[in-house]
């Protein structure tokens, strides 16, 4: 076919797999060809991924073609290591042990523990570019933000163009200072961010507050194409709600996410709502902090809660439509107000009423307003949730709880993924 780009994908997160930095580019990724786009994507084999999902293998299209290369990375012989609590949740208090590993992911791996993967990935395509001339766009995604430095390699040895995308900031992510970088490393990270950001021909995030915190580091216009969703078409009629008054949330929780304006809501309502104290369901599916449990007990909400260990993608979805609310909370930390994950697009998807917590002003804030899908509340504001929570649950009771979301059509992958086209040479 005349005029048909070819692209050259590098990310760490492809099937199978799983967890959150899979889904952005393979949602994406899907609508290439019809945008008369190649795409051959470039991944780990056998990676320390944090999820494995099998069933996302079935979500690649066959005309994507995918090239696998062996990594060697510190977290898979460093297994305890990886449950450090930097990004992830702690079932437990940090140990002697994790918090050296900590350092050492934070002062030796720089920029991050797959720093070992940039050299062999480079020479490799290197010699796979020089086979495929007619690859002249690279796009590299991350984190882990190793996949731009092999990128960087590519385009000093190559007249191609170069896409970067931070789905997550660099050194203005929520637990950067976490990790504890003496002088020398936070330099180096400084360093190798800003040489990304000003080499690539063209920078893409997924938020305006990300891409303001960017632009302030690289002096230069970023784009802004956030994470979409393919909206499914089903009837809502034939979903099976759950009997209970559940309220779900799906994903890990972290610290930085323990939502305690929620908390501090239910604990007021099941002391004056007796019939919600029989029935309410807190559902919590993905890993959950120590904190966050430590939290529910301080509150009196233990007997309600359900942990459900992390489950594939595809029954996640199923899930989601039969919550009677939805909970999303973004990670009270540094880059708050840029935090606009994928997990909101699924909820969208649902079609359930979102609970959505974070900072006022937010693109969280923002999106909630303009999609009319539920309620967003700041961290401290018990008293506008609670007054969401006795509404919704008067009408779950009345069996008229619902929510469909408007101006949704603009968040679909399909519509999104135009954007990024737009930008391959």
């Amino acid at each position: 076919m005349e005029n048909e780009k070819n692209v050259l994908l590098i990310t760490y997160y492809w099937p199978p797999s799983g967890g959150a930095g899979v889904h952005r580019w393979l949602r994406f990724s899907n609508y290439f060809k019809e945008n008369n786009c190649n795409l051959t994507v470039y991944c780990p084999h056998d990676a320390a991924w944090p999820a494995i999902d099998v069933n996302l293998n079935e979500e690649v299209s066959n005309d994507v073609t995918v090239i696998r290369r062996k990594i060697f990375e510190p977290n898979k012989f460093l297994q305890r290591g990886k449950k450090a609590g930097v990004g992830f949740t702690q079932s437990k208090k940090q140990s002697f042990f994790q918090k050296v590993m900590i350092w050492v992911r934070g002062n030796l791996f720089i920029p991050d523990s797959r720093v070992f993967w940039i050299k062999p990935s480079a020479r490799f395509l290197t010699i796979y570019l020089k086979n495929h001339p007619e690859i002249t766009t690279i796009i590299s995604t991350g984190p882990p933000h190793s996949t731009h430095l092999i990128a960087l390699r590519l385009k000093e040895q190559f007249a191609v163009k170069w896409i970067a995308d931070f789905r997550d900031p660099w050194t203005q992510i929520d637990f950067y200072s976490d990790l504890l970088p003496g002088k020398r490393a936070d330099s180096k990270h400084r360093r190798l961010e800003k040489l990304v950001l000003q080499k690539a021909d063209e920078v893409v995030t997924v938020s305006n507050a990300c891409a303001e915190g960017l632009e302030e580091i690289a002096k230069r216009k970023i784009h802004v194409v956030t994470n979409g969703y393919n909206f499914p078409e089903f009837d809502k009629s034939t979903i099976e709600l759950d009997k209970d008054f559940t309220i779900s949330h799906f994903g890990s929780m972290p610290f930085t996410r323990n939502p305690l304006v929620l908390w501090k809501a239910l604990n007021k309502l099941i002391e004056t709502n007796n019939a919600l104290s029989t029935q309410l369901k807190i559902n919590l599916i993905g890993t959950v902090d120590y904190q966050v449990i430590n939290s529910l007990k301080e509150y009196g909400l233990e007997k309600y809660v359900t942990i459900i260990p992390p489950i594939p993608h595809s029954e996640s979805i199923l899930l989601q439509r039969s919550s009677q609310l939805l909970l999303l909370v973004a990670n009270n930390s540094g880059n708050v107000k840029g935090i606009l994950t994928g997990k909101f697009f699924e909820y969208l998807g649902a079609k359930r009423p979102i609970v959505a917590i974070g900072e006022k002003d937010s693109d969280l804030n923002v999106i909630v307003n303009r999609t009319e899908c539920g309620c967003f509340v700041d961290y401290l504001d018990v008293e506008t949730l609670i007054a969401f929570l006795n509404q919704s649950f008067i009408d779950y009771q009345n069996g008229n709880l619902s929510n469909v979301a408007v101006n949704t059509k603009e968040f679909s992958s399909s519509i999104l993924v135009k954007k990024i086209i737009e930008l391959v040479q």
